[in-house]
């Protein structure tokens, strides 16, 4: 059975859909590859640990996601960081 979630003063409601909408849109084009996986580990902890924990995990995915970092990655690769 399928509850109905209203939005309210209280909570904010997203679907994984609309979640992996919003990263594909906003992603930076190197990490678009990782939406999937993360999507996935997300959707595992909500059931597994509650939406607390995922919820604190896809905020630190969403700020992974967007960040333009590649260029500053390779530099510390590479030891020039």
């Amino acid at each position: 059975m399928t509850r109905a979630f209203l939005p309210n003063e209280e909570h904010l409601i997203i679907s994984f859909q609309e979640l992996e909408m919003a990263w594909r849109m906003l992603a930076a084009p190197d990490k678009q590859a990782h939406i999937e996986d993360a999507l996935a580990a997300i959707q595992r902890l909500n059931i597994n640990y509650g939406p607390q924990k995922a919820v604190f995990n896809m905020i630190s995915a969403t700020a992974w996601l967007t960040s333009d970092n590649f260029e500053r990655e390779e530099q510390i690769g590479s030891g020039n960081g």
